[in-house]
């Protein structure tokens, strides 16, 4: 076929509007278009336009994935779900995700390594391990990253203390303040520990 006509979009100056024969066929990044030096009147093949569509593709979806991430980092599963959810094909997402992983743009063993640290002080290893896998984080990082909290107990008193300020100290609150600990995914153990020092 040949191009006949290569048109800049009115809602997206980044992407055009190729035609051939004076029909629209589809629609090209711009980046595309200028690395691979497409012109009008220039002979191209099915192959060749599957190819510069497939490029153009993994070029937008690189570039929303871009801006996804520029803001806080992501797990794969959030990135590969980003991408579904814009409307890119499963293959362009992964191959995206290869890039990305590549680039060290996203990183599953950092993210875990960084979200325990962060949530280690706000709640117990059960539930970070749950928000873990709810994020898609496999199952050997999890367990890896759990490991690595240590005293807990020392997170629990930090909390009931803050938890139990300005409280009357009886058996009602007892019973709340157990209820507001293990909604915090710490270990039974440990949390009846620390009430015995309150209560």
């Amino acid at each position: 076929m040949i191009i006949t006509k290569i048109e800049i979009q009115k809602k997206d100056k980044n992407r055009v509007s190729i035609f051939a024969d004076g029909e629209f066929i589809c629609g090209l990044s711009l980046e595309t278009i200028m690395k691979n030096y497409i012109k009008e009147n220039q002979e191209i093949s099915e192959k060749m336009l599957e190819y510069f569509k497939n490029e153009s593709e993994i070029s937008v979806a690189m570039a929303k994935a871009g801006n996804y991430l520029s803001k806080v980092q992501k797990t794969e599963k959030e990135v590969r779900d980003y991408l579904l959810k814009k409307g890119f094909e499963l293959n362009i997402c992964q191959k995206v995700l290869e890039k990305l992983k590549e680039y060290k743009y996203v990183d599953d063993s950092v993210y875990a390594k960084n979200f325990v640290k962060f949530k280690s002080k706000l709640c117990g290893g059960k539930k970070i391990a749950f928000e873990m896998r709810q994020k898609g984080i496999c199952e050997k990082i999890v367990n890896e990253n759990i490991e690595n909290i240590q005293d807990e107990l020392s997170t629990i008193n930090k909390l009931l203390e803050k938890y139990l300020k300005n409280k009357q100290f009886d058996e009602k609150m007892k019973q709340k303040s157990y209820r507001f600990l293990i909604s915090k995914g710490f270990k039974n153990d440990d949390i009846l520990q620390s009430l015995k020092k309150y209560f």
